[in-house]
């Protein structure tokens, strides 16, 4: 008697083919949208954060309205460019405040451009 019932149970919660198919779908789909497409509308500008080092030239996005929880991104050697404006923008379009700053602030502003060595005139002393 209890063994029937636990039986019926089990089958009762197995997933069919089809419902496997349609959730597994479902969640593929899910992933494939843009991020930023809950349609928060973002706020961006160029700010300067005065340090004890001197002025910090950086990036700031946030979507417009609320409060929202920050991250600060410290870019890696080639500085402030605009791979890091859209990291920036895809985490705001999720609902954090980001700040990209300008590692090398206190020689230069960004964008810092570092000229690519494949180029024969921007290598130097480099052999061909």
């Amino acid at each position: 008697m209890c063994d029937d019932r636990t039986d019926q149970e089990i089958e009762a919660l197995l997933l069919s083919r089809r419902d496997f198919g349609l959730i597994a779908g479902s969640l593929g789909l899910s992933v494939t949208v843009p991020a930023g497409a809950a349609g928060l509308k973002l706020s961006e500008r160029d700010v300067v954060v005065a340090t004890a080092d001197g002025n910090a030239d950086a990036y700031l996005v946030s979507p417009t309205r609320g409060k929202h929880p920050a991250v600060i991104i410290w870019p890696d050697i080639y500085g402030l460019r605009p791979a890091f404006r859209d990291m920036a923008r895809r985490l705001a379009g999720s609902g954090y405040a980001v700040l990209v700053v300008n590692p090398f602030y206190r020689s230069t502003k960004a964008p810092v451009i570092i000229p690519a060595c494949a180029e024969p005139d921007s290598r130097g002393g480099f052999p061909n």
